[in-house]
C-alpha cells in the first residue's frame, strides 16, 4: 500500500486460536495519516473483520509513528475496533515506510530485537497482531528501499523469531505483491508454502496494476488479465500453485480510482485474451495525469528517497466520483459528460468524459460482486478494502452478500 493515497483467510490451527472462525473475512485499511478526513469512529466497521492501523514506518533502529499521527488516535482506534468485535492489528511498513526493513532483518540479533520492539507496540496500545506491509522484498519499492538478494530468505527467518516472541494467540499478516516473495535471481520462488506455516494472512495487494506508468489506459485491478500486466485471476494462481493456502488470502479491493488522460475524445475496441474478448478500457495515453478529487495538488512534493515530483495523483475515492457529480448516487451512470462503461472482460467499470479525455478506473458494487464471488469459487478467506475512506455503503452490502450467499457459485458462470 502506498501511505500517498496511499491488505483471505481462514487460519491455519496450528498458528493462531484467535483467527479460527471461518466465515469470510472483511478487513480494511485505516489511514492514520488523513484522520482529519475520516475519525476511527467513523470507520464503517464490519464485525468480525480485521482493521489495519496504517501506518507505523521503519527506522533504521526498528519504527516509529509518523509524526503527523496522533497516538491519540490509535487509542481511539483500537477502542473502537473491540467495540465493534473486529480485531485491531498494526502495519509497519508501506510503500515509502519500507526502507529499513531488509538492514534490520541482516541479522539474528537485529531479528530478535525487531520482534520485541512488536511485540512491545502491540502490549502498549492493545493491538491483536502486526502486519508486515514490506510489499518488496529484494526489490526497491519506492526506489531507496534497502535491498539485499537474501531478503525473502531473512524474512522467513524473522517469521520464525516473530512468531515464538508472541506465540500462537496473535495475529501474523502481511500485504504482498502479485509478483510474489522473490529468490536472489529476482523470480518468485519455486514454493512460498514454507511461509504459511507463520502467516495467518496474506493481503494480496491486486490494485496499482496500472497508473501513470503504463503506456494505456488500464483497470485499476482487473479480476481478468485482459491486456494488462497482471489481474486477480494471474497472481492467485501464481501464489496458489506455488504453495500457499487460498484460505490463508485475502483478495484485495482499492476504494480509490485512478485517471490518464487519452490521446482521442473515442474509445477504440480491440480484441484481448487472445480475443475471446472485446474491450475499449485500453486507450493510447498523453502523459499527464489530469487533476483528481478536490485536494489533489500537483505543488511538488519531495519523498522519503529524496526524490521530487509536481505532478497530480489523479486519484478518487468512491464515494468522491459520486460527491462530485460524475457519478449517479446508485453508481449506475455518469453525470456530466462522463458516460460509464463496464469492461465485460476485466469486470470493471470506468467513467470516460470525450470533452476532457478524461479516463477514470476504479471499483464498484457491481465489480465488487463479481471478484468476491470468484473468490470465494477459488477458496479465498475473504476480502480486504484499501482504504476504509472510499466506499459507500451499497459496495460493502454487495461484498457482504456476495461473501455469504448460498447462491453465488451460480450467478457468474461467464466467470469459471
Amino acid at each position: 500500500m502506498r501511505p500517498s493515497f496511499a491488505f483471505k483467510a481462514v487460519v491455519a490451527a496450528s498458528c493462531t486460536a484467535l483467527a479460527s472462525a471461518t466465515a469470510p473475512i472483511i478487513a480494511q485499511y485505516w489511514p492514520a495519516y488523513n484522520s482529519a478526513d475520516q475519525a476511527p469512529a467513523q470507520i464503517p466497521w464490519q464485525s468480525g473483520g480485521i482493521a489495519y492501523y496504517f501506518v507505523t514506518v521503519t527506522t533504521s533502529a526498528g519504527f516509529k509513528v509518523p509524526e503527523d499521527q496522533s497516538t491519540a488516535d490509535i487509542a481511539e482506534f483500537v477502542k473502537e475496533a473491540k467495540a465493534h468485535g473486529v480485531r485491531p492489528v498494526f502495519s509497519l511498513g508501506g510503500w515509502s515506510g519500507s526502507i529499513y526493513f531488509s538492514s534490520l532483518l541482516d541479522s539474528a540479533t537485529k531479528q530478535a530485537s525487531l520482534a520485541t520492539k512488536i511485540k512491545g507496540f502491540m502490549d502498549k496500545y492493545g493491538f491483536v497482531g502486526v502486519d508486515l506491509d514490506w510489499e518488496f522484498p529484494n526489490n526497491r519499492g519506492i526506489g531507496c528501499n534497502r535491498v539485499n538478494k537474501d531478503d525473502s530468505t531473512r524474512l522467513l527467518q524473522f517469521l520464525k523469531v516473530l512468531r515464538q516472541k508472541l506465540g500462537t494467540s496473535k495475529l501474523i499478516t502481511a500485504a504482498v505483491s502479485t509478483e510474489g516473495f522473490l529468490g536472489p535471481d529476482g523470480a518468485p520462488l519455486a514454493s512460498f508454502a514454507p511461509y504459511a506455516k507463520y502467516f495467518d494472512y496474506l493481503n494480496l495487494m491486486l490494485y496499482d496494476i496500472a497508473g501513470p506508468w503504463s503506456p494505456t489506459t488500464g483497470p485499476n485491478a482487473p479480476l481478468r488479465k485482459c491486456a494488462s500486466d497482471s489481474s486477480v485471476q494471474t497472481a492467485v494462481k501464481l501464489w496458489t500453485s506455488r504453495g500457499f493456502p487460498a484460505a490463508k488470502i485475502l483478495m484485495g479491493i482499492p476504494a480509490y480510482a485512478i485517471s490518464f488522460t487519452t490521446t482521442s475524445s473515442t474509445l477504440k475496441e480491440i480484441d484481448v485474451s487472445g480475443g475471446k474478448w472485446k474491450s475499449r478500457a485500453y486507450q493510447g495515453v498523453t502523459g499527464v495525469t489530469p487533476k483528481g478529487a478536490p485536494g489533489d495538488s500537483n505543488a511538488p512534493y519531495t519523498d522519503e528517497c529524496g526524490t521530487t515530483t509536481a505532478a497530480f495523483t489523479g486519484q478518487w475515492q468512491y464515494r468522491d466520483l459520486i460527491s462530485q457529480g460524475l457519478l449517479s448516487k446508485d453508481g449506475s451512470k455518469g453525470l456530466n459528460g462522463y458516460e460509464r462503461i463496464f469492461d465485460t472482460c476485466s469486470q470493471t467499470p470506468f467513467l470516460f468524459s470525450p470533452a476532457k479525455r478524461h479516463y477514470i478506473a476504479y471499483d464498484d458494487a457491481q465489480s465488487v460482486k463479481g471478484k468476491t464471488i470468484w473468490a470465494m469459487r477459488e477458496g479465498l478467506g475473504g476480502v480486504f478494502v484499501f482504504d476504509s475512506r472510499g466506499f459507500t455503503s451499497d459496495v460493502y452490502a454487495a461484498m457482504k452478500t456476495s461473501l455469504t450467499s448460498r447462491r453465488r457459485r451460480d450467478e457468474l458462470p461467464a466467470l469459471l
